[in-house]
This record gives structure tokens, C-alpha cells and sequence, in this order.
């Protein structure tokens, strides 16, 4: 069986506990099967788009950090605080 994640959506706010596998036919974008766990990329559910991501703000639009609202920042710790 395979493991439990929490997957959250920066964007809503929505959380479901659900697999790898189960997050991603759902249309979660979430590591594993998007991305890698402690490194910014987006984290959407099915319903979000990924233009409003923190991860959007910093590879398409080239902000850095300190230029980011602070939804963005705070996404970008917990991200960056996520186990590897």
C-alpha cells in the first residue's frame, strides 16, 4: 500500500490526504509525482491554477524572494521546510 501524503493547495487553502498516485489522477500538483519535496515548485490541487503560484512568481515573473506578498514567502518556507 502505498504512503498517506498531505497535500495542500497554496492558492484555496484545500487539504486531502491522499496518495501519490491518488493526488495525481486528481490533479494534485505535489511531489512526489510533480516535483521534488523541499524544493519550490507549485503546490495546486485540480481546481487552482498554477499562475498564482509561489513558484509561478519566481520562475516565470523572476521575483526573488524579498519581492514576494507574503502568502508567496510563507509558502515558500514551508516548502522549503518540507521532509525530503
Amino acid at each position: 500500500m502505498s504512503d498517506l501524503i498531505l497535500h495542500w493547495c497554496e492558492n484555496c487553502g484545500k487539504e486531502e490526504t491522499l496518495t501519490s498516485e491518488q493526488g495525481y489522477k486528481a490533479g494534485w500538483d505535489f511531489p512526489p509525482r510533480f516535483g521534488a519535496f523541499g524544493v519550490v515548485s507549485q503546490r495546486t490541487c485540480g481546481n487552482c491554477q498554477i499562475d498564482t503560484s509561489a513558484w509561478w512568481q519566481m520562475a516565470v515573473l523572476k521575483k526573488r524572494y524579498e519581492e514576494l506578498s507574503d502568502k508567496h514567502k510563507a509558502t515558500v518556507l514551508r516548502i522549503l521546510g518540507e521532509q525530503k
